[in-house]
């Protein structure tokens, strides 16, 4: 994870270590962007210090401080369980694990895994919106309602590829496997369904190492992500124990 300034800050910071009267105007225009008062006590930007320091040094210091607050929020939120999204930048807060042997409603499995967003958002390089499906355009908001309605023909759709798998391959898996291979479908296409079935030689795998494979589906960004490891295992637990009820 890391913390972007703006060029704002890069144009200050970079005049505040050069000094002179060039700091001086760049603190001014930061200030003035900022709807500020160009006249300001710069010791509001620091920490109490003992030493007095000019105000370039001073706002440095203050700039150094919120980098080593950064760092260590970081390592905490690493702690948690949150991660920064690579391509998105948003943060992915921790997903508990739904009760799979209790639930028998794919759809429900599913939208718990995507969480719901209103507006359209990239999804490494895919526009999606809701509870995960495609979006139409970069402004498109959506419903709660409208969302599960969409999520549900996305989640057929993905269903009909992994009962034609069943069919063409002379597979005889259950309704769990079949939701199970439906969620791993849904999330991660039907090339990667494929390849999960096939491997890299071509021959088909049987259910045992399908279980196994599921779990190695959990990157995003070329980066493993908690959030993805948590589905994965669920798939697989759905895939191999199924339902309780």
């Amino acid at each position: 994870m890391s913390f972007n300034y703006g060029p704002n800050y890069k144009a200050l910071i970079d005049a505040l270590q050069q000094g002179g009267v060039a700091a001086a105007a760049e603190m001014s225009n930061s200030r003035r962007s900022r709807g500020l008062a160009t006249s300001s006590l710069v010791n509001r930007l620091g920490d109490k210090i003992d030493t007095p320091q000019s105000p370039q040094q001073a706002i440095l210091t203050r700039f150094e401080k919120v980098k080593k607050d950064n760092d260590s929020l970081k390592e905490r939120m690493k702690e948690l369980g949150i991660e920064q999204d690579p391509v998105t930048e948003e943060l992915e807060p921790p997903v508990e694990d739904p009760d799979v042997n209790t639930s028998g409603d794919i759809i429900d499995f599913i939208a718990g895994f995507e969480g719901f967003r209103e507006t359209a958002y990239d999804d490494y390089g895919q526009l999606t919106i809701g509870f995960g499906t495609p979006a139409t355009s970069a402004d498109q908001t959506i419903t709660r309602e409208d969302a599960m309605k969409e999520l549900s023909k996305e989640v057929m759709k993905a269903r009909t590829v992994v009962l034609e798998a069943a069919k063409e391959f002379g597979y005889d898996w259950s309704d769990n496997q079949v939701d199970a291979l439906t969620s791993f479908t849904f999330n991660l296409g039907q090339g990667n369904f494929n390849r999960l079935l096939k491997g890299d030689e071509g021959g088909l795998r049987g259910d045992e190492e399908i279980s196994e494979m599921i779990l190695e589906y959990n990157k995003a960004g070329g980066k493993v992500l908690p959030g993805l490891t948590k589905r994965r295992q669920a798939e697989a637990d759905l895939f191999t124990q199924g339902y309780n009820s």
